[in-house]
C-alpha cells in the first residue's frame, strides 16, 4: 500500500471509528482485489488496450465454516451462493418466484456477525475463474455479497483501500462535511424499490439514472444513452457478459465522455465501454443509463456510504 493511499485510510478510519464509539460490535472487513487482464482491440485496426479488471472480495464464513471468498456487488439486490458449496453446507433452500432462495442465521464476513441473510442459490459463473494477485493461500469464490446485506448493516466501502465497515444499527452516522474537508465531492444516492443503488447524473446533457454496481469491472452504458449523448466511439471486439444477466453476447464499443457528471462530481474524460444491455426495470427516477462499474469507482478513490445513501469521489488519480 503507497503512504498517500495509507494516509488516507487512516484519516477515514479515524472519523469512522469517532462516529461508531457509542455502537457495540462495530466491524471493519478488509478485503482484496481479483485481478483479470483483458485486452481491448479496435475492430478493424492493429489497436489494442489493455485493461485492468478487479473485483473486491472478502472472506465469508457460514454455519462456521471455513471462510471463502464472496465478491462484493452493489449491483446484486440480494447475495447470491453457489448451489454446490450450499449443499456441501446441508442448506435448505425454498423456491420464490421462480428462484431458490436459503436463509443464513449464522453469516461471518471478516469477524462481523450477520443474521438472516436471504441468499439465492444459484451458479456464479466465471467469477469462479477470479485469481488474487500474489496470494499463496486458497481462493475459493462461492458467492456474491448483495445490496441486502449491505443496507442492512449500512456498509462503507472504501473503493481503493479495499474495506468496508459495518454497523449493527444499519448507519455509520458519517458526516458530508468531514468527507469533503478531505477533498471528497459528495453524490447522492437512493436506493430503487428493486434494491438498485441508483445514482443521478447527466451526459451530454441528458439527465439520467445510473446503477453503482462493483460487480462490474467496466463502467458500461447503453449503445441507446451512446446515440442520445452523441458521444465519440470505436467499435472494438469484445462482446459483452456475465453470470447474472443475459447480455446476448453484445457487442461492445468504447469512447471517452466530454460531458459527463454524477451529482455535481464532473466526470470529464471518464473512459465509457456502450453496449445494449437488454435490462429493463422500473423504479428509477429518471432513464436507465447503464452500470457504473469499479473501474470509475477505484480510480476516484471511492467511498460508498449505503447506509448514509451517499457516494463520495475524489479527482481521478492511480494508486502511487
Amino acid at each position: 500500500m503507497s503512504v498517500r493511499c495509507l494516509v488516507v485510510l487512516l484519516a477515514v478510519g479515524m472519523v469512522v471509528l469517532r462516529s461508531a464509539t457509542a455502537q457495540e460490535k462495530f466491524g471493519v472487513v478488509q478485503g482484496a482485489f481479483a485481478e483479470e487482464n483483458k485486452n481491448l482491440s479496435r475492430r478493424g485496426a492493429a489497436i489494442q488496450m489493455k485493461h485492468v479488471m478487479l473485483s473486491l472480495t472478502v472472506p465469508v464464513s457460514i454455519n462456521g465454516s471455513n471462510q471463502t471468498w464472496w465478491i462484493v456487488d452493489t449491483g446484486a439486490p440480494a447475495c447470491d451462493i453457489d448451489p454446490a458449496f450450499a449443499q456441501k453446507l446441508g442448506l435448505q433452500a425454498f423456491q420464490e418466484r421462480g428462484v431458490r432462495i436459503t436463509k443464513i442465521n449464522n453469516f461471518g464476513i471478516g469477524t462481523f456477525h450477520c443474521d438472516g441473510i436471504g441468499c439465492a442459490v444459484r451458479p456464479i459463473g466465471e467469477i469462479k475463474e477470479l485469481k488474487l494477485p500474489g496470494w499463496q493461500g486458497a481462493f475459493e469464490k462461492t458467492g456474491v455479497v448483495g445490496v441486502n446485506l449491505l443496507a442492512k448493516y449500512g456498509a462503507l466501502i472504501n473503493c481503493r483501500t479495499q474495506q468496508i465497515f459495518l454497523s449493527p444499527s444499519g448507519n455509520l452516522g458519517m458526516s458530508r462535511q468531514k468527507y469533503e474537508a478531505l477533498g471528497y465531492t459528495y453524490v447522492p444516492l437512493q436506493i430503487t424499490p428493486t434494491n438498485r443503488l441508483e445514482l443521478v447524473g447527466t451526459l451530454g446533457g441528458t439527465t439520467l439514472s445510473f446503477v453503482m454496481d462493483t460487480g462490474a469491472f467496466a463502467t458500461t452504458l447503453d449503445d441507446s444513452v451512446r446515440s442520445i449523448s452523441k458521444v465519440p466511439f470505436w467499435e472494438t471486439t469484445s462482446r459483452m457478459g456475465g453470470p447474472f444477466h443475459d447480455f446476448k453476447n453484445a457487442s461492445v464499443s468504447y469512447g471517452s465522455a466530454s460531458d459527463f457528471k454524477l451529482g455535481n462530481y464532473d466526470a470529464k474524460g471518464a473512459k465509457l465501454s456502450f453496449a445494449n444491455l437488454h435490462i429493463s426495470e422500473s423504479g428509477f427516477t429518471h432513464r436507465f443509463a447503464g452500470l457504473i462499474g469499479m473501474d470509475f469507482l477505484y480510480y476516484r478513490s471511492a467511498i460508498i456510504d449505503i447506509g448514509g445513501r451517499a457516494l463520495y469521489l475524489k479527482p481521478y488519480s492511480s494508486p502511487k
